[in-house]
């Protein structure tokens, strides 16, 4: 790595996520809570130019996400599975506060500028946001960049929360309930035990909590849990086949996780059409699961697309 000229470390090549995995076993915190006036966040912002996008990889992450195989367009999350190394890198920076274990993605957004072709060369950057208390501990967010040339094409923010007791006190943050919208598309997914692993191979992502029921009881975990970005991905795919043309120009995508999903499982996306909402004020979307408890079905992500 070399410093450049805009202050951001050059990248000569992306490291393989699961050798930074297995690094982030191993990484020691600084954390203290009883020093939280002095948390903070690393300056530093990774850039790595030169990417050629693979064929090969963009239809085997087209497959799993259920995005048009015949399509010469990238699913807006695609990107997002290239960056996951970076992402990595910032967590397991020494001046990066917290543990990796117990860090919890709450929410991601996309603006993707224009539609992005399979055959273009891109570079990224990658570096550390927002960093606030959060009632149950700290919101931190990673912000992602892809240009062509000078080009910004897309653009992600992903919002994570390292959750601890910090014993200050912290308005809660109140979210609009999904229950205002009218959904008037409802589709059915049957989620197979293995998808996580299906997904790790075309994402990068090999976290255990996503791979077998085995290794994520080691983490705590009752069952495995799929992917966040998945059921993201998948919700995209979802509205593509209804409205694409919201997808022929530039938008924002904002996702919020809730509930973990296990696998397997049966789930439900709820949807509008631009017949229920114009395309202009946006699309809301969220899944459930089919199987109540406590008399509710649980709430795994809700959404919105939102033309720019």
């Amino acid at each position: 790595m070399s410093l450049s000229t805009t202050g951001a470390l050059n990248l000569t090549n992306i490291p393989n996520t699961k050798f930074l995995l297995l690094k982030a076993a191993f990484k020691n915190a600084s954390y203290n809570p009883q020093q939280i006036g002095l948390v903070s966040l690393p300056i530093k912002k990774f850039c790595f130019e030169g990417i050629a996008l693979n064929e090969v990889r963009c239809r085997n992450f087209h497959q799993v996400v259920g995005w048009d195989l015949d399509s010469d367009r990238l699913h807006p999350c695609y990107l997002h599975s290239l960056a996951f190394p970076m992402h990595m890198m910032l967590l397991l920076l020494p001046e990066f506060p917290f543990p990796l274990l117990g860090l919890v993605q709450v929410n991601n957004q996309i603006i993707q500028e224009r539609p992005i072709k399979k055959g273009e060369r891109l570079s990224v950057t990658s570096c550390f946001e927002q960093l606030e208390l959060h009632p149950k501990g700290w919101l931190f967010s990673i912000k992602v960049e892809f240009y062509n040339g000078s080009e910004l094409v897309w653009k992600s923010i992903s919002t994570n929360l390292f959750l601890t007791k910090h014993g200050r006190q912290v308005n809660s943050i109140v979210q609009q309930s999904t229950d205002n919208f009218s959904y008037d598309i409802n589709t059915s997914w049957q989620l197979e035990a293995n998808l996580g692993r299906r997904y790790a191979k075309v994402s990068g992502d090999f976290n255990p909590i996503h791979l077998s029921k085995w290794s994520a009881m080691l983490f705590g975990f009752k069952q495995h849990i799929i992917h966040g970005m998945w059921t993201k991905s998948y919700c995209i795919s979802e509205l593509q086949k209804h409205n694409p043309k919201i997808f022929n120009h530039a938008y924002l995508v904002n996702s919020a996780f809730k509930q973990p999903l296990y696998l397997p499982n049966q789930i439900e996306i709820f949807s509008q059409t631009s017949g229920s909402n114009s395309l202009s004020e946006g699309l809301h979307f969220k899944v459930v699961g089919t199987k109540p408890v406590n008399g509710h079905q649980p709430l795994h992500l809700t959404g919105n697309i939102q033309p720019i």
